[in-house]
């Protein structure tokens, strides 16, 4: 059976920032990954889009099975609901500017799932890629 990697994306900028390493380390591990972009009732649904087209697009070029889901809701709850949906084995997160990802997420997403979650840190350079 092949490993499921949970991963949540903020948006277009964290997307760009994070996909092409998150992509890699799956497409390492041999496994598949569900891509959540959550936005909130009445958001400007064109950022979800060019979040989850930027995952498919670099998906695609390496040959990594994905699956995209555009939601609305509740940041954690969605995230919790989404892993437990999917059996994942594994949540990716990225850390947001200047604070991290905020730890009453992170902690309420831990303390609902099995799977590990892996935080990227918030900088990451084009050659560390």
């Amino acid at each position: 059976m092949k490993v499921r990697i949970l991963v949540p994306t903020a948006g277009p900028e964290p997307a760009r920032r994070n996909a092409r390493r998150i992509i890699r380390i799956a497409k390492n591990f041999d496994a598949s990954i569900v891509v959540v972009h959550i936005r909130d009732q009445g958001e400007d649904r064109s950022e979800s889009d060019q979040a989850l087209d930027i995952f498919s697009r670099l998906a695609e070029e390496e040959g990594v099975e994905y699956k995209l889901v555009p939601a609305i809701g509740e940041i954690s709850s969605t995230i919790i609901g989404q892993a437990k949906f999917h059996d994942v084995d594994l949540i990716i997160m990225g850390a947001t500017e200047g604070r991290g990802v905020a730890g009453w997420i992170v902690d309420r997403i831990m303390s609902s799932v099995d799977a590990p979650v892996l935080i990227l840190p918030w900088t990451v350079s084009e050659d560390e890629l």
